[in-house]
Parts: C-alpha cells; structure tokens; sequence
C-alpha cells in the first residue's frame, strides 16, 4: 500500500500573487471610502423623503390636499431630473470631490429651509430647489466609484451603496417620528419643522469633510501603497479600454434605453411606496406617528440583509439575470398580496417587506450594470440619462399614488399600479442579452 500524498490540486493559471494583490487593495479602498460615500447617500435619501414622515402633522398644518403633496413630494424630481445630465457633465469635467461637497452643503441648506413653507406654492419650490441642489450627487458617486472598482466587482459595492435607502427608511422613520413627537410646539414651531432642520444639519457638516475623507483617485490616496494604486489603475485602464467612452456613442446604444425604461418602471414603484408607506400603513389602522415610523422602518430592515444576500450569491455564482430579475418578480407579487389585506396591519406588513426587500435587492444588481459598458463621458452622460429615468419615476410615483387614492378612495388600487409597473421591469431585465449581465473574469 502506498504511503505517496495524493497530488493537490494545481490553482489556475491566473491565480497568484497579482490576484492576492488586487484583492488586497480592493479591501482596502471598500474600507476607507464606502461608508463615508454611504453615510453622504444616507442622509441624500432621508432629506428627500422625509417630507413622507413630515406629512402626517404638515399635510393637515398646511391644509395640502393629497394631490397637492403628492405633487409637491415628486417636484423634487423635476429639479433632480432637469440638472442630471449638465451637471454630470460639468462634475465629470471638474472634478467629483468638488462638486460633491459643494452639492452636499447647498442641499442642506435648501432642505433646512423647508421648514420655513406656509403655502402649496412654497413647498412647490422649496422641493424643486432640493431636486436641483442634490441632482449631481448620486451620479457623482457612482462616477467616483466606477474610478475605483472594474464592473466586476461593482454588484456588491453598490449593494452596499444602496444600503443608504434601507437605513434611510429604517433609521430615519424613527428618527423623523421621533423628533416630531418631540419637539412639537417647541418655541412655537411644529414637530415638522424641528424635523427639516435638525435632519438637514449633517449633509451641510458631510459635505465640509469630503474633501478631507475622498482622495481624486487611486494615484493620490495616501493609504494605498504605489504597487496597490498600480494595480487597480491597470486593471481599470485595461477594461475601460473595451467600453464606450464618448457620449455621443453610447446614445446610439440601444441597451442605454432598455435601461432607463427599466429604471423609470421599477423607480416609479420605489418612489410611490417611499412617499406613501407611512399612509399605506396608517390606512391599515394605525394613528400614532412613531408607531407608524417604527413600522415603516421593518421592510426595509428586512431589505438590508436581503439586498446583500442577493448581491453575495450574484458574485459568487457570477448570474445576473435571475438575480436581478426574480427579486423584482417576488416584489411584484408582495405588493398584489399586500393589497388583500387592507385591513390587517401583520399581514399587510408581512407582504410589504416581501414586496420592499425584493426590489431593493434588484436595486443594486442594476446599478452595477452601466459600470459594464460605458467609461468616461459616455458614463458620466449615460449614468445621468439612466438616473434622469428615475428622477421622473419620482415624480410619476407620488402623484400616480395621489391621483388614485383621491379619485377611488382607495390606496390598494394605487399599490396594484406600481405592482404591474414592477413587473413590466422584471420582463425588460430578463430581455437583456445574457452576456451583459455574467461577470467577467
């Protein structure tokens, strides 16, 4: 009987110290960048749609009817949508560290003015400015990371980016209900109003550290050795070498437009549960607005793990498809179940966070899909085209959910609405050509 070790089994060709290098400094830019670039998105997030929270005192404070807050909540998107492509362009030419900053401090700003509205027509303009003010940032970010990470490995950085809108709901429901509760009738102003000011404070703060916590790219972060800037600078240089660069190009490309129908379909229904959760759910029975913050903060607590569940497998089976597809599917089917039980607050809750923790999970598997075709201007134009596609989906949601609610009486019909919108998506993701989607080793 022999006593020869049986072989082990050889690595790949490709598997050695370059691997274990870029993984390394891979790791070390996820550590130092994202979770400031999160905490920016977080408080983004939170200053747009706190105005769903601000909504159960200011709506009867303001005497607003439902279209006019719905209206007045998807302006926004007017202003975001109008000054996505410009000023893409304009950050992409300037510099993202810049405009960031600059864009960080305007917002807060504008979203701490809000709580100086007293008519429909003011709040019309103080939602429009907030739309323009924070128009740039979410391309920037997606810009300035498309600079640090291949498109390979961009699924799980934007799971992670996308945990910003998450927490946003889970944190920022308690947090806005809870400094409603607590500050009404101090020195005179609504719980409301405490709310847009206390909560617009830290983008304004954000927003004077960028420049020190964000470094312009790989070649100037002081915390990468050269051979780690190195690395990731060839492994970017050489897959940027394949992509569209040139605006004017990626025009032309028909999979930019699948995408932003994409985009504009599934955002619609985004937009609408995120400015109407809080409703939908007091629909159900309830009154207590930290209740109802608490409430709305469990799909989406539920969402953080499931988004990053789904991100893990994508990388580590390297499908796309399905994984991008099928959550939006379960989502769609969560909202339709949602809907049977208009009454029941456990169950409609129940299918609610079925619904929110699949389509925040199809969230990041698509933004990691423009970082695969285009660089340069063609990303910075096409990301902003692609999130334009949002932003109107933001003021379509709203309104959609207003008009119907005040025509029928009825939520459920506008919740069944953004239900077939979800799966009109599903469809147009499973039309793109597979190849797209699979990583590339």
């Amino acid at each position: 009987m022999s006593l020869a070790k049986p072989a082990m089994p050889q690595a790949p060709a490709h598997a050695g110290a370059l691997p274990d290098a870029a993984d390394t400094a891979f790791a070390k830019v996820t550590r130092r960048i994202v979770p400031f670039i999160v905490l920016c998105y977080f408080f983004s997030y939170l200053d747009r749609v706190n105005v769903g929270f601000a909504k159960l005192q200011m709506q009867q404070a303001l005497g607003l009817s439902d279209v006019v807050y719905g209206f007045g909540a998807g302006i926004f998107f007017w202003g975001y949508m109008l000054c996505q492509v410009p000023c893409s362009l304009l950050i992409y030419r300037f510099g993202m560290r810049r405009c960031m900053a600059a864009i960080m401090i305007l917002w807060g700003l504008v979203s701490a003015a809000t709580m100086f509205v007293t008519t429909p027509l003011e709040f019309y303009a103080a939602r429009f400015l907030l739309g323009v003010t924070e128009a740039g940032f979410f391309p920037a970010a997606v810009m300035y990371l498309n600079k640090w990470y291949p498109a390979d490995r961009q699924s799980r950085i934007m799971s992670i980016l996308f945990l910003a809108m998450p927490l946003g709901m889970v944190l920022g429901g308690p947090i806005s209900g809870a400094l409603m509760s607590a500050t009404h009738d101090l020195h005179g102003l609504d719980g409301w109003q405490w709310m847009f000011l206390i909560e617009a404070l830290p983008a304004i703060l954000l927003g004077l550290l960028l420049l020190r916590m964000l470094p312009e790219s790989p070649e100037t972060a002081p915390w990468l050795t050269p051979a780690e800037a190195a690395t990731i600078t060839r492994t970017l240089n050489t897959e940027n070498a394949k992509k569209n660069t040139r605006f004017s190009a990626a025009l032309k490309s028909p999979i930019l437009w699948v995408l932003m129908a994409i985009c504009l379909l599934f955002n619609i229904g985004n937009y609408g549960l995120v400015f109407w959760l809080p409703t939908i759910i007091q629909s159900t029975g309830m009154s207590s607005p930290l209740e109802i913050a608490m409430l709305t903060a469990i799909p989406y607590a539920v969402a953080c793990v499931a988004m990053n569940l789904n991100a893990a497998h994508a990388e580590r089976t390297g499908e796309r498809r399905l994984h991008a597809a099928l959550p939006l599917l379960v989502a769609a089917v969560g909202m339709w179940a949602s809907t049977l039980f208009p009454h029941n607050t456990v169950l409609a809750m129940v299918f609610l966070t079925i619904g929110i923790s699949g389509l925040m999970s199809t969230l990041s598997m698509f933004w990691g899909l423009p970082g695969r075709v285009l660089a340069g201007t063609a990303a910075a134009g096409g990301i902003a085209m692609i999130n334009s596609a949002a932003s109107l989906a933001g003021l379509i949601g709203p309104v959609l959910m207003g008009g119907i609610k005040q025509s029928t009486g009825s939520i459920s019909l506008g919740v069944l609405a953004l239900a077939g919108l979800m799966l009109a998506a599903a469809v147009l993701l499973l039309a793109i050509p597979r190849q797209l989607m699979q990583s590339r080793g």
